[in-house]
């Protein structure tokens, strides 16, 4: 079992890849000479590195009808449907594998096969996937070496302070093109705020705010419960909502900073590290030291941000907290404020299931099968949640 776990490790890499690059390439021979299957096909296969699935599903689907574009079709489609099944769990934020997407994958490459018997990615791909099929396990597919270079090149202009703003959007529209995923452009928003460039970050981070709801639409079978797409949602659109609120307190707008934050504080529920600070540098604007207060403590009961924001907040506080005699001194009580409040956002977490009727969950048996929850009415039930890895 160890050597056919290792063997699909490198067969998963192997694949991955031939979702985009080494695919893409054989995919242009196939397409001159286009006829209206072979712009569908060409399309799809585009889409798909992009990772915009329901669209490429869809192209696929209908180059699939025609003869000649069949048996690169019905492999593309085996490709994504393979990728789905077993591959994509926390690729991207919230996703996870759709183990109904299985016997469609081995159907679609089965019938890549039929359609051509000569194809030799089509059977490599189809033997693959019925490793997969046998395997205890399969490891989730490894970050594409083309976006995790382009990510790391806008990254870098974090601290290339004197980069041209132009090569700054060029590697942004470079990164947008090549998976269409809305995180290049929160980070390139934040990127230009650092620099001073406000209004251009507002575009760019409410470009972003379409990007993550389309890249959700196209991906929603991937989120498997309605309140973890829900979630995603709102997290995208919460992330834009704050990018354009703190840039409008740098520019001193303090009314569109408001709106935007707050709007960002609903979306998330109040539980984004950053836009809790950035409630608290407004606060602090409007002269409202005990709502500033309020917010960097509660910045700081969250998890995450980076640690100069971190300690920015407590340095807030500890010249908030100058005159006040605390018992143990300023470090005793902020330990005791971040525990109540971690404490109480706990407490009013776990009130909020009580009571409730338990979801329609998309649940599978261990060998694949969907399971119908509903008998489980009336009885009490224990669920155990794990994590495969």
């Amino acid at each position: 079992m160890k050597k056919l776990l290792i063997g699909l490790c490198t067969v998963t890499a192997a694949v991955a890849s031939a979702h985009s690059s080494a695919h893409a390439l054989g995919a242009l021979s196939e397409v001159e000479g286009q006829t209206p299957a072979r712009e569908q096909l060409a399309r799809g296969q585009a889409l798909w590195d992009q990772r915009l699935s329901k669209s490429a599903i869809a192209a696929l689907e209908a180059a699939a009808r025609d003869k000649e574009t069949a048996a690169a079709a019905h492999e593309a489609l085996g490709r994504i449907y393979t990728y789905k099944g077993w591959l994509q769990d926390n690729v991207l934020p919230g996703w996870h594998d759709e183990p109904s997407f299985r016997e469609r994958a081995l159907a679609e490459l089965r019938a890549a096969v039929a359609a051509d018997p000569t194809r030799a990615s089509a059977q490599e791909a189809l033997t693959a996937a019925e490793g997969y099929a046998a395997a205890d396990a399969v490891d989730p597919a490894p970050p594409r070496p083309e976006i995790r270079a382009l990510d790391a090149k806008l990254q870098s202009y974090q601290t290339q302070r004197e980069a041209p703003i132009a090569e700054i959007l060029d590697a942004l529209e470079a990164r947008a093109k090549a998976q269409a995923d809305p995180s290049p452009f929160f980070t390139a928003a934040q990127i230009l705020i650092d620099r001073g460039e406000y209004d251009r970050a507002m575009r760019i981070a409410e470009r972003g705010a379409g990007v993550s709801d389309r890249f959700i639409d196209e991906n929603l079978s991937a989120y498997m419960l309605p309140g973890k797409s829900a979630g995603s949602y709102a997290r995208g659109r919460s992330q834009a909502a704050d990018l354009v609120g703190w840039a409008s307190l740098l520019k001193k707008d303090l009314a569109g900073a408001a709106a935007k934050l707050g709007e960002a504080e609903r979306l998330s529920q109040g539980a984004d590290f950053a836009n809790q600070f950035h409630l608290g540098e407004l606060a602090r604007a409007q002269n409202a030291p005990q709502q500033a207060r309020d917010h960097y403590l509660n910045a700081l009961s969250l998890a995450g941000g980076p640690a100069p924001l971190r300690q920015r907040a407590t340095d807030a506080l500890k010249a908030s907290q100058a005159d006040a005699s605390n018992a143990g001194g300023f470090d005793a009580w902020l330990e005791t404020e971040l525990t109540r409040r971690r404490d109480e956002r706990k407490s009013a977490a776990l009130k909020s299931l009580i009571d409730r009727p338990l979801p329609k969950l998309a649940l599978t048996t261990v060998e694949g099968r969907p399971y119908d929850s509903s008998g489980l009415r009336g009885k009490v039930l224990l669920l155990n949640f794990f994590a495969s890895w």
